[in-house]
């Protein structure tokens, strides 16, 4: 079980960055023409298509880390279910 959470942890914490690292790419290349990143702005419309809000950015840089990250959480979530099911199993 310990394995488990470690597993889980490292791969929240480093989708969780990957995902942020995107983001802040993002918002350091913003578009002047466009309104400032604030609550009407989606996270996930940001995320899958930052060429709408971003000038001269490394888009393929940005996507990258957007795809690594959301991988990287399906595994967590995949770990934790693997985990559940084993639990489940030997009861």
């Amino acid at each position: 079980m310990i394995a488990t959470e470690a597993v889980f942890l490292a791969l929240v914490f480093t989708g969780v960055l990957a995902l942020l690292a995107g983001m802040i790419l993002t918002r350091v290349h913003w578009r002047p023409d466009i309104r400032p990143y604030g609550r009407q702005t989606r996270f996930l419309d940001v995320t899958l298509h930052p060429e709408r809000y971003a000038k001269d950015a490394p888009f393929d840089v940005i996507r990258s880390l957007s795809a690594v990250g959301a991988v990287l959480l399906a595994c967590a979530v995949a770990a934790v279910a693997r985990e559940l099911l084993r639990t489940m199993l030997r009861s």
